[in-house]
């Protein structure tokens, strides 16, 4: 009887370890793996607030990895390594049809991830903030010939659209009008705050401190779209994903003429899910994140433009069925194109 057990016990410990070693067993797990662009970017500040919330409503950790470059994180949640991320439209876009920064290496790749990625919902994430300090002598995007751009992280998503949008407003082209400095998002901050760099491109949320943060060096000014090309931003914002917006007077203290509104451009994120997250777990984030967002407004000043009437707000991803679930539940109209 005693040999009976033992064997029982060593074959319920062996399919233990299987089914740990298993990827898909973890996906399943109520511990998800969340990448993040870094602490004051668009998508990081949601992250963070949610999985507080989704740790509480419905017992949900997250082990979130910090200062990752999206569109390699895109990738990575298409092919099982990651269960939850914020996902720039842009960036799920590149991904679906092996374009882009995935073009010459990971087109497959990238086109077969794209299959495996879902969505939760969508906002407006991104104000884009073109920053100068005031002594800088540059005062408008004309300005920017013979300058050190700083236009975001190697391959990202972020160096690609800054990089477009001065070729949209001034014709520029990048290392060839002006040097366009690439390089992850705290060295490119650290070089802006040593003087190495004279235009410092950040996309982040409206009001992010990480903004402010530059303004403690010295004052600093935030590049107007009407100091460019008129057509140009208007061909520009013509793609949907892209918006015209205003920073509004006041935002930053720290701003030069900050008694004006600033035009800009800004985009839309996805809250984007691994395809083989079970049902009822993305049921249960996606009600938490929506029946808790008063809250989370309250906690970060940057998720104010989530919008309960605006779900879908540029979202180019299918809906996951756990998302789909609770927005029938609360007869939420939903695109054809996202079921």
């Amino acid at each position: 009887m005693r040999r009976i057990t033992s064997k029982l016990l060593f074959c319920a410990l062996l399919l233990c370890a299987v089914a740990l070693a298993s990827p898909s067993a973890f996906s399943q797990s109520k511990i998800l793996r969340a990448d993040t662009d870094a602490q004051g970017g668009p998508g990081h500040t949601l992250i963070i607030v949610a999985s507080k919330i989704w740790q509480r409503e419905a017992g949900i950790s997250v082990q979130v990895n910090h200062s990752q470059t999206l569109t390699r994180s895109a990738l990575k949640l298409g092919t099982n390594k990651l269960e939850v991320m914020p996902l720039p439209t842009a960036v799920a876009g590149f991904l679906q049809k092996g374009s882009r920064m995935y073009a010459k290496k990971f087109k497959t790749q990238a086109i077969e991830a794209s299959k495996n990625v879902r969505s939760i919902l969508g906002w407006f994430a991104v104000y884009s903030h073109a920053i100068t300090f005031e002594d800088s002598g540059v005062k408008g995007f004309p300005d920017l010939k013979g300058k050190r751009v700083y236009t975001g992280p190697p391959s990202g998503g972020a160096a690609v659209n800054s990089e477009a949008l001065i070729r949209h407003l001034t014709g520029m082209e990048p290392n060839k009008d002006y040097k366009a400095i690439r390089m992850p998002w705290g060295s490119g901050l650290q070089a802006m705050l040593d003087g190495k760099l004279d235009v410092f491109f950040r996309p982040a949320g409206l009001g992010s401190a990480s903004i402010e943060q530059i303004g403690l060096k010295k004052k600093f000014r935030i590049l107007d779209v009407r100091t460019g090309d008129a057509k140009g931003f208007e061909k520009w914002t013509s793609v949907p994903w892209r918006y015209a917006v205003t920073i509004p007077a006041g935002t930053y203290n720290s701003q030069v003429d900050n008694n004006k509104d600033v035009q800009t451009s800004g985009g839309t994120f996805n809250l984007a899910v691994k395809a083989e997250l079970s049902e009822d777990q993305v049921y249960q984030m996606t009600k938490a994140i929506w029946e808790n967002l008063k809250e989370m407004k309250q906690t970060a000043a940057t998720l104010g433009s989530m919008d309960p009437n605006k779900p879908f707000l540029g979202v180019n991803v299918k809906l996951h069925p756990g998302a789909i679930k609770y927005y029938k539940e609360k007869n939420i109209n939903i695109p054809a194109r996202l079921m």
